[in-house]
């Protein structure tokens, strides 16, 4: 069975009811990239672009180095 692209995943913001993380993992020949944001939980807008990651060889590491980039730029939100 084939596996379509692009997926999204959304990830909680304990910080904000009003938006969740997107990580939207894309496959292009062998590689993987992932779009990190922050979009409306009601409509999905995008309120921040974070980054995109390029060229991850497996589709766990890209979505591990999503959530991680999104974190980071949670924190430095934060501080």
């Amino acid at each position: 069975m084939k596996e379509e692209y692009p997926k999204d995943f959304f990830i909680k913001l304990d910080s904000d009811d009003y938006r969740i993380g997107r990580l939207t993992l894309t496959k292009i020949t062998e590689s993987f990239n992932v779009e990190i944001d922050i979009v409306s939980k009601e409509n999905k807008k995008i309120w921040a672009h974070i980054d995109v990651l390029y060229n991850l060889n497996d589709p766990q590491e890209a979505l591990d180095r999503g959530v991680q980039r999104l974190s980071e730029f949670l924190n430095q939100s934060e501080n």
